[in-house]
């Protein structure tokens, strides 16, 4: 009986090293890669491009990781040590440089409707999500997708943050919940496997972008301290405003029928809208309007 368990021991162990191989976690692979767009949303502002991957193994108490780096030069010169990640059970962890704490970035296990407690590494900030659960193909492969909608708007009609298998979440790796605190938009670029491209943001022509005026494919109106991007939308419309004033978001059709209501949650997910024409009227905390027109395409 002994032997048998050894043996059946032994072939589970060769089993779990050939997942790990082929790469079948959900975001921590062996010659993963990824590009981030970083915006500070000011006139006039710079935009860079951060290059993310791993490089080395470190074992602590026992538990392996493996090193983060980025870098944010197209020579890929100024390199940055970002910490140690790992891959359990569909979950993420990650330790920060200069941190002994780990923190929960992901969690592939998710069903739809439950919950996610997230706390930001770099912030500190604490915040629930429900989990809106469903598929999306992918270079003809099908890959589970985790939307998070903060609990306090449990009809999904906000969704803060889009997670998909084998390229983690569509704010950037260090980001699975959207960029918390404010004044810097990230967006995921591309994400490689093996030198494979195998993520490619469909609205960005380029995988690395250091000049503003490189990004075209991406309309941002800007009045006053707000940005509202991207327009023409898709799918997903990003309200921002630098001062951090906004307390509500109306939306009507064309026909002046007032189609959305909602407190200000940062992103708005249009993609039940049909296309046409609509205005966007944003109130600030002192009940002041200001209107935008948006295309859905």
């Amino acid at each position: 009986m002994k032997t048998k368990c050894f043996f059946v021991t032994v072939l589970y162990c060769i089993a779990l090293q050939a997942n790990a191989q082929t790469g079948n976690n959900t975001v921590v692979n062996d010659n993963s890669t990824w590009s981030v767009l970083g915006v500070t949303v000011c006139p006039e502002c710079p935009v860079w491009t951060q290059y993310i991957y791993f490089e080395g193994d470190s074992t602590i108490n026992g538990v392996s990781y493996k090193k983060v780096f980025s870098c944010d030069d197209k020579l890929h010169e100024n390199i940055k040590y970002e910490g140690l990640i790992r891959e359990q059970d569909q979950k993420t962890y990650f330790i920060p440089a200069n941190s002994e704490a780990e923190y929960l970035l992901y969690d592939f296990s998710l069903e739809d409707g439950m919950t996610f407690e997230y706390i930001d590494p770099f912030y500190q900030i604490e915040i629930s999500f429900y989990a809106h659960v469903n598929f999306v193909e992918i270079n003809g492969v099908q890959l589970k997708q985790i939307q998070l909608a903060k609990v306090s708007v449990p009809d999904y009609d906000t969704i803060y943050a889009t997670w998909i298998e084998k390229i983690g979440s569509l704010t950037g790796l260090f980001y699975p919940c959207g960029v918390l605190a404010t004044g810097v938009k990230r967006e995921l670029l591309c994400c490689y496997q093996n030198d494979e491209l195998t993520y490619k943001n469909p609205n960005y022509s380029e995988c690395y972008y250091d000049n503003p005026d490189d990004i075209t494919s991406i309309p941002t109106i800007t009045i006053d301290d707000y940005s509202i991007f991207p327009n023409p939308v898709d799918k997903i419309l990003n309200v921002f405003s630098s001062h951090n004033t906004i307390s509500h978001i109306e939306i009507f059709n064309a026909s002046g029928k007032k189609v959305y209501s909602q407190a200000f949650e940062g992103t708005i997910n249009m993609s039940s809208f049909s296309n046409g024409l609509y205005l966007l009227k944003v109130y600030d905390k002192n009940a002041n309007v200001s209107d935008f027109k948006i295309i859905k395409k």
